[in-house]
């Protein structure tokens, strides 16, 4: 069994409680409306009432964002990837790599028009959702495990990494600005796509948590994936105390998850439409809304 980190007596987030992803109808996040619910909205119902009354409830409200492929749905993903007064539309990477059956890889390489407007387009969100507490950063990890991408062969997997720390910079220094915090879906391990800033170590130290998504029975690599102490280490908001969260396709997944001590959140989910919570909230720490 992993060992979890010590706390740092500023976020408490043992023992682990229900979190819920409210991509499409967002009816049911209000039964997460407690301090220490944490729910993610989607692409295009973030400003719904539900979602502000989890904040207001004293929950936590993390908005869904992608700047890795090039689907273009939602107001903010639209003023990321088009022209916007955010700047410029932003390209693909080069080669024209199809991910998935969602889109493009997007240039997102250091010094790309992408990285430009990352920081605008994340302040007009903060501005536009005071009840927000972070943002669910989606695909952002060190590298691809894209269906569409062998990245044995992919030609540049050093510019990779390094955009996708600078994403996590810009993302690192505006939620600080605000006092928020963002979690990324996207893998961060040791000597495969490599942590931050230790290679060999897993974990992105500017993020407050990682996700992991539907790897029920793999606990044996995820548990210390998740009990890294190098997630959130750079985090002033969480204090070095990760939140991290993990999905699972069934419920003795959500057990051994839950039960490993490495994760904030969990919860049974295949559906990312609506999700009951498994049990009781516990205050948390975490901000219900825009601090500053």
């Amino acid at each position: 069994m992993a060992v979890a980190p010590a706390t740092s007596g500023t976020i408490t987030n043992l023992p682990a409680q229900a979190a819920g992803l409210f991509y499409d109808s967002s009816s049911t996040a209000v039964e997460y409306a407690h301090p220490g619910g944490l729910v993610v909205a989607g692409r295009d119902n973030y400003q719904d009432q539900a979602f502000k009354s989890v904040s207001a409830g004293g929950g936590s409200v993390l908005i869904y964002l992608d700047a890795i492929i090039d689907n273009p749905h939602g107001r903010y993903h639209d003023m990321l990837l088009n022209a916007s007064a955010c700047g410029p539309a932003t390209a693909l990477w080069p080669g024209n790599y199809q991910a998935n059956s969602y889109g493009h890889l997007t240039d997102f390489r250091v010094g790309s028009v992408l990285q430009g407007k990352f920081r605008c387009v994340l302040e007009a969100m903060v501005a536009e959702n005071p009840h927000m507490a972070g943002w669910f950063a989606d695909d952002l990890g060190s590298r691809s495990w894209f269906p569409g991408i062998d990245w044995s062969s992919f030609s540049d997997k050093a510019a990779y990494r390094q955009g996708a720390i600078a994403l996590t910079q810009t993302l690192r220094s505006v939620a600080d600005a605000h006092g928020l915090v963002f979690v990324v879906n996207g893998t961060w391990s040791a000597n495969d796509g490599g942590g931050y800033p230790n290679v060999a170590q897993h974990g992105n130290a500017l993020a407050d948590g990682g996700f992991v998504e539907h790897h029920d029975g793999q606990i044996s690599f995820f548990g210390p994936y998740g009990c890294s102490a190098q997630w959130a280490a750079q985090s002033p908001v969480t204090d070095g105390e990760a939140i991290n969260y993990a999905v699972t396709n069934t419920a003795a997944g959500r057990t051994e998850y839950a039960a490993s001590g490495c994760y904030a959140y969990v919860n049974q989910q295949s559906n990312y439409s609506s999700v009951a919570p498994w049990g009781s909230f516990h205050p948390t720490g975490l901000p219900s809304r825009v601090a500053r």
